[in-house]
Order: C-alpha cells, then sequence, then structure tokens
C-alpha cells in the first residue's frame, strides 16, 4: 500500500503537467459587437488561434503562466496574462485603434502615404525572399451558404427532376461545410508540399476537404497575386514595383504598437476596372513590413462567380527578425442567377519551424498528400484538435448533415429513392431515361427523343440514334463503364451499332482498359471535325454537304497506365473492314440554283466511281505522353495532375501491318508540343505544335491519311489548339510529312480593360495564328482576331487565310470559349 502511495505521489506532479486545460471566451469591441476572426497568439511562441464567426476563442494550454495577444485589424491589440491551473474563460474587449493623422509637409500636393508606400517597394523583394524554408502547421475552415434562389427557375427544375429529391426552402442555409489540417512544407525557390492529416467534410463521411494552404498563400510582397478560378488574370499588389503607376494612396493616420509606429494606409486603384485592390494596409515604420492587411475586390475589378472577395491577414514575428503570417481570413458574396449567398474560408496558420532538415528527395512533384486515414477522425477527434469554435450554426449544420448523411448512406435509404427515381416519365421519353441502384453503385441512362441524335447526311439520310450508357462502381475509384449505341440510316437503310467496354483498373496510375466493338458509318478523319448538326444545317438550307463517310466493321482493344510520374503509355490496336458509301439522298429544304451536292469520295468530289474498295486493316497505335517534372495531388486511390513548367510532349508511332487478311502497310511517327505560359498582366500565350512523318506507306487508303482539323462553316471547332478555321477539310491531306502549328495570346483584358466604353465589360480579346506545311502545299497560315466571354461563354471570331498562289479567305466564326 505504501508502494502504491508514494508511485501515486511521485506521478502526480507529471500528470498535472501534461494535462492540458481550455482558455475560451468572446472577443467584441467596445459596443459589445463580435470581431469575427480575430486571431490570438501565445506571446513568444507561434501558438495561436482565432475566434469564430461569432467572436468566441478557445485555446488549450498546460498548466503555467501566459501573455496572450488578442489581436483585430484596425484595433488596439491587448496583451492579457493568465494563469492556467484549470479550464478558464476570459472574455476581451478590443477597442478601435486611435490613429493620429500629425501635421505634415505635403510636397507638391503629395499625400504623407506615398513616402511610406515607396520604402515599402523599396523592401518588398527582401521581405519575399527573406525566408530560405519553413514548415508549419494549418488549420482551414471553409463555409458557404445559400441565402436565396430563384424560385421559378427552381420550380422548372423540380418539374424535369424524376428522382425522389426535390429542392425547396431546406436547401437555404450552410450547402458546404469543411474543415482540415495539414503540415506545410516549403523551400526556396517553389518548392513547396503539404500533407492533409485530417479532413472532415459536414454530411460526407468519405469526402476530403478540397481546403489547401496553397489556395490560401496570399503574400502582399509577391508583384502580382493570381487568384485562380476566381479571375484570368493576376491582381495588382499595393506594393508592386510599379504599384504608383495603378493605386492612389492616402495616409488615414499612425499609432504605436510594442514601441514601433504603424501607418494606416487606404488604398485604391486609379482606374476602377484595373486589376487591384481597395482597403486599408498597415505598415510598420523603419522597418517598412507589412503588419496586417485589410483589403477587398469587387465585380470591377473583373472577378467570376463572387461579388465581392475580402482578405484579412495579421503576420506576427516567429522570431527576433522574421514575421510571417498567423491568419489569413477570406469572405466572399455572390448573386448569381437570382442564386443569393456568401461564405467564408478562415486559416490559421501555427507551429512555425524556420529552420527545418528535409530529406533528399522530400519534395520531388507530389505537391499535395492526403493521409489514407485523413477523413476517418470521429467527432470526438475534432472537438480536441480544432483550433477555433463552431458556431450554433456550424454545430448544427453537423449535427444535421451528419445525420442526414447516415440515413442517405444506408441501403433502405437509397432504395427508397430510387423506386420513386426508376419510374418512367414522359420526360424521360423525351430527355431519357435513369435507371439507377444506388445501394449496388449501379446506373442505367439512355437517350430520349430529342436526345436521340437525329441528324441528315446524303449518305444516310436522316438518320437516329440511340444511346445506352450503364456504370457499375466499386470502392477505390474503379468502375466498369459499357456504352452500347445504335444508328440507323433511312435512306441508305444503313444499321450501324457500337459496344464500348472501359475498364477503370488503377486510377491513381491513370490505369485503364477499353474494347471496343462497331459497325457504324464513320468520317474519314477520325477526329470528326464535321459538327453533323452543323452539317444537317449546311446540307438542308445551303446545299454543302460537307461530312465525308465510309463504313467501318471492327474490334479495337486499348490500354492506357502512367509508368512514372509524367510518363503516360498507352496501346491501341484495331483490326478493322473498311468500305465504301455512296450519296443516297438529296432532300434540300432550301435550294440553290448554282450549288450541288458533292459525292461521298474526298478525293473525286465530282465523281461517284469510288476509287476505294473494300478492304481490311491491322493498326496498332503506341503512344508515349511525356511532362517532366509534373506536380500533382495524391489522395486515396486517385491522382489529380496540377501541371508543369515544362511543356506536354506527346509521341506516336503507328503501324499498319499486312498479311492477316490485310494489305494496309504503313509506318508513321508523330510529334507534338504544347503547353500555356502565363505573362501576368499581358495574358496568357499557348500553343501547340504537331509533325508527322511516313516512315513508308507502301499501301494505304485515304482514312489512313492524315488529315487536318479544318472548317467551312460559321461554328468554330472548340479546340481551337487544334484546328484551322478556314481550311478546306480535306484537300491538303497527306501520305507524305507534315508540320503544323497553332499559338493563341488570350489578353485576359488587358487592352479591352483600356477602351472607356469596353472597360466595363466582361468581354476579353484574343488574337491567334495557324501555319500549316506539307509535301502538297508548300505554305497555308490564318491569323485571327477574336473577342471573348460574350455572355460568358461565347467567342467570336474574324480570321484572314492565306494559302499558296496569294489565295486569300476571309470570315466570321462563332464558337464557345471552353476550350482554355
Amino acid at each position: 500500500m505504501r508502494g502504491l502511495f508514494l508511485h501515486c505521489f511521485i506521478l502526480f506532479p507529471i500528470w498535472i503537467f501534461c494535462q492540458t486545460f481550455s482558455v475560451s471566451g468572446r472577443i467584441a469591441d467596445d459596443k459589445n459587437s463580435a470581431l469575427p476572426f480575430s486571431s490570438v497568439i501565445v506571446k513568444g511562441t507561434t501558438q495561436g488561434s482565432n475566434a469564430n464567426a461569432d467572436g468566441y476563442y478557445f485555446l488549450k494550454l498546460q498548466p503555467g503562466t501566459y501573455e496572450l495577444i488578442f489581436q483585430y485589424v484596425g484595433y488596439r491589440k491587448k496583451v492579457e496574462t493568465i494563469v492556467v491551473t484549470g479550464n478558464l474563460v476570459r472574455d476581451i474587449t478590443l477597442i478601435p485603434e486611435s490613429y493620429e493623422l500629425k501635421e505634415v509637409v505635403i510636397k507638391d500636393g503629395e499625400d504623407p502615404a506615398y513616402a511610406v508606400i515607396r520604402q515599402a517597394i523599396k523592401k518588398r523583394k527582401y521581405y519575399l525572399n527573406e525566408v530560405d524554408a519553413f514548415t508549419c502547421k494549418a488549420y482551414i475552415k471553409g463555409l458557404q451558404r445559400l441565402k436565396d434562389f430563384p424560385k421559378k427557375m427552381v420550380k422548372l427544375i423540380n418539374a424535369m427532376n424524376t428522382s425522389g429529391e426535390k429542392i425547396d426552402s431546406t436547401l437555404l442555409g450552410v450547402v458546404y461545410l469543411s474543415e482540415s489540417e495539414t503540415k506545410y512544407h516549403f523551400r526556396k525557390p517553389n518548392d513547396e508540399k503539404e500533407i492533409m492529416y485530417s479532413s472532415r467534410v459536414s454530411g460526407d463521411n468519405k469526402a476530403f476537404s478540397f481546403n489547401q494552404v496553397s489556395d490560401m498563400k496570399f503574400s502582399i510582397y509577391e508583384n502580382l497575386i493570381s487568384l485562380d478560378g476566381l479571375s484570368d488574370r493576376p491582381f495588382i499588389s499595393p506594393i508592386n514595383e510599379n504599384a504608383l503607376l495603378s493605386y492612389r494612396y492616402k495616409l488615414l493616420g499612425t499609432t504605436f504598437e510594442d514601441g514601433k509606429m504603424i501607418n494606416k494606409i487606404e488604398v485604391y486603384p486609379k482606374r476602377k476596372t484595373d486589376p487591384c485592390f481597395r482597403g486599408i494596409i498597415y505598415i510598420q515604420e523603419n522597418t517598412w513590413r507589412v503588419h496586417s492587411v485589410d483589403v477587398y475586390l469587387t465585380k470591377e475589378a473583373k472577378i467570376d462567380f463572387v461579388d465581392t472577395l475580402h482578405f484579412k491577414q495579421i503576420n506576427a514575428p516567429v522570431n527576433d527578425s522574421i514575421w510571417m503570417p498567423m491568419s489569413l481570413n477570406m469572405t466572399f458574396n455572390f448573386k448569381v442567377f437570382g442564386f443569393v449567398g456568401d461564405g467564408y474560408f478562415n486559416a490559421i496558420f501555427s507551429d512555425y519551424n524556420m529552420q527545418p532538415v528535409f530529406t533528399k528527395n522530400f519534395f520531388k512533384n507530389e505537391v499535395l498528400k492526403v493521409d489514407n486515414g485523413a477523413n476517418k477522425k470521429d467527432s470526438s477527434y475534432w472537438e480536441s484538435s480544432r483550433p477555433v469554435p463552431l458556431t450554433a450554426e456550424e454545430q448544427a449544420d453537423y449535427r444535421k448533415k451528419d445525420s442526414i448523411g447516415f440515413i442517405k448512406n444506408s441501403d433502405r435509404y437509397k432504395d427508397s429513392v430510387d423506386r420513386i427515381g426508376n419510374r418512367l416519365t414522359l420526360s424521360d421519353i423525351i430527355m431519357g431515361y435513369n435507371f439507377n441502384k444506388s445501394a449496388k453503385k449501379f446506373s442505367l441512362t439512355t437517350s430520349g427523343i430529342l436526345t436521340s441524335g437525329v441528324q441528315y447526311n446524303t449518305v444516310e439520310g436522316i438518320n437516329a440514334s440511340i444511346k445506352v450508357d450503364m456504370k457499375k462502381r466499386y470502392e477505390n475509384n474503379r468502375y466498369h463503364d459499357i456504352n452500347a449505341a445504335t444508328r440507323y440510316g433511312f435512306s441508305n437503310y444503313l444499321w450501324g451499332g457500337i459496344l464500348t467496354w472501359k475498364y477503370m483498373h488503377r486510377p491513381e496510375k491513370f490505369e485503364s482498359y477499353s474494347l471496343k466493338l462497331g459497325t457504324s458509318a464513320v468520317q474519314f478523319n477520325g477526329n470528326d471535325p464535321i459538327n453533323p448538326t452543323m452539317n444537317t444545317s449546311y446540307t438542308l438550307f445551303n446545299n454543302e454537304n460537307f461530312m465525308k463517310l465510309y463504313k467501318k466493321t471492327y474490334a479495337a482493344f486499348n490500354i492506357r497506365r502512367e509508368l512514372v510520374n509524367g510518363l503516360i503509355a498507352s496501346i491501341n490496336s484495331e483490326y478493322a473492314e473498311r468500305s465504301a458509301l455512296r450519296n443516297s439522298a438529296n432532300d434540300l429544304w432550301i435550294d440553290h440554283i448554282n450549288k450541288r451536292f458533292t459525292s461521298n469520295d474526298p478525293l473525286h468530289p465530282f465523281s461517284d466511281d469510288s476509287t476505294f474498295k473494300v478492304h481490311n486493316a491491322f493498326v496498332i497505335d503506341m503512344g508515349l505522353s511525356i511532362r517532366f517534372k509534373q506536380k500533382y495531388y495524391s489522395r486515396p486511390f486517385e491522382k489529380i495532375i496540377v501541371g508543369s513548367k515544362f511543356p506536354i510532349i506527346n509521341l506516336t508511332y503507328s503501324k499498319a501491318i499486312p498479311g492477316l487478311n490485310t494489305l494496309t502497310d504503313y509506318d508513321l511517327t508523330k510529334i507534338s508540343i504544347d503547353d500555356n505560359v502565363k505573362l501576368g498582366l499581358v495574358g496568357t500565350f499557348a500553343y501547340r505544335l504537331k509533325g508527322g512523318y511516313f516512315l513508308s506507306a507502301r499501301y494505304l487508303e485515304f482514312m489512313d491519311f492524315k488529315h487536318f482539323d479544318g472548317n467551312q462553316t460559321l461554328l468554330a471547332n472548340n479546340n481551337y489548339l487544334n484546328s484551322f478555321k478556314l481550311l478546306p477539310y480535306y484537300t491538303y491531306s497527306t501520305k507524305h510529312w507534315y508540320a503544323e502549328g497553332h499559338a493563341e495570346h488570350h489578353f485576359n483584358g488587358f487592352i479591352f480593360n483600356k477602351i472607356p466604353f469596353l472597360k466595363k465589360s466582361r468581354i476579353q480579346e484574343v488574337v491567334g495564328g495557324h501555319i500549316l506545311f506539307n509535301d502538297k502545299i508548300d505554305h497555308y497560315y490564318e491569323i485571327n482576331f477574336g473577342i471573348e466571354h460574350i455572355l460568358q461563354i461565347i467567342r467570336l471570331d474574324y480570321v484572314l487565310g492565306y494559302g499558296p498562289g496569294n489565295q486569300f479567305n476571309q470570315g466570321f466564326l462563332i464558337g464557345l470559349g471552353l476550350d482554355f
């Protein structure tokens, strides 16, 4: 017994000091209004937290005496000494900072803020490159809520929705809530790696949060600040090396903090539509470092999806000389097509290590890794781990959606919803039918009357197709996908059908297998450059039957896999019988007496006697896609490629093998190089260079030639970097060699932003060039001038084409600006 008491006596102080206690409370102003996302830092450490949206904070500390620093942008910092011996509640009141604007000498009418800004600009690069390497922990919480929605649109959606779930007023409120914890690693110049070890998404315990430190990197020291996904163009920092050309500044006053003077400076753009911030930046006198930031962007700055985007960042010292971000809060609101809402992302950075040691191959190319068990943490873990307490709204959302999610994930609930959704309705017949067995992860989709693809061409006349798609999903993102389609030509009585099976075996390696069996009328150019709907219009209304078809009965097998990061290999083999088709229909809705249909033989457009005979071909294509130092995210059983500073190189070797009841015999090598290059405020330059050479061409038919994606209609091919705008479809097809190049520069509003009657619009300018050489043509080139983002998605181009013999062509094209 004595030994037991002695043992407890020895362990008791150890147990006490290993205990942690909570320090919590509410941070408000002198009028008792909450100060949302205020920061709390333990003095002398990099440990800290933020208040939540209602002003409540929470810390876990071991027993001892601490000094807590409470901060909010624009308010006087407060230091509280506390003694922790148990759980402690301490409410805090911060008062607005009193900024004095003393009498200053204004030289040549210039506000004194300009002198401070010039000093900050001089020190910008120093502070940007001050840190060689560091690691830190980050907690990020994201929330979006819907406040209103268009009642008429929702009513229409519900009328068309055949599933058991309808949209109603319960949609209002929080629509997305997630939390994540990560360890972030950085090394100059640009090495970074983020490891997400905890993730929670409200209502979906299998999902992973999309909250990332890389998306929350907001540094005023960068010349240009990119907001990918919200704007095509970057934004100019208020202390950009040329910021004085774009910003105006006003000194609102000065104050003292820890014996150092802080300048409060208002910043706003000289021109409303310039890519500039508005708001306040706080700069420390003499050191000229940025103390904190409170800036925002509006629609005038050309941001997408949101109306206002607000940034609040507090920097603090992590050692005697270096300051780092302690917190960043991004809030936003939006109003799109009648949907009204708002939200925020709040990040807390802590546990900075400014002298980390990394293993030799630590960084490599994986920039984000999500641990396998990141989404397996339960609510008790989050209760003890999250540094920011949940608001009442967030607690209610977790309770509600986690409960609903538990029910919705049950087989019984899924079956009940499927029973309602699987009922056949009139809209299913018209638009297409969906059948689901959600519990078994099985779905079946069929086309409807309006989606069955009724078209017209001079070979088949009216033709219609019906499609059926079946998909079976498994754990680990694997799936089987079977697609069946049948097609019938009412003029030539030709039935066709295609059956495709695809198995995604290892998604994290992009490893898939597919088998395709079919007999159908197909275009001579396998890229299908001629849109069937546009061909229907031109045939019926303009006497121009551009689409040329032949019959192919075939079996094909494909395998694709990433061998190592950035190197993807693929092999495709196809055995096919190919036979000629002739025109069988000449119907017109508008007859142009000066035009007549051409034959279905691209080589002999005015003769119906095709020189192409029935034959078999066995072709194997082997491809390699190469991208050096490819960056990627890795999630459990998933890999997401995020790019590289190097271009993509594609190599292909095609071999037609004779002897298996086949005559076709050729060898073709191809290469393509393409990339997108961001050029800051000037825009983005994109290019694609392609070339090929037939090593041998002992026997091949016209469909084996190298064809180019041309265009002879008003509708642009939306793959702008892979097509010509005015080139005839088959005039310059070759069986020898070719070289082509495509380039476009998207100015992202750089020019239009300076034109008075255009700068308030959201349209943007684009120019491009396209060139072709081969054994048939010594040169062909095009230049296009375009306007994109018309009504967000429409693009209009004026194109000039120049061919051999000083041939000149021009025209307007309309398309969708979605290719970039």
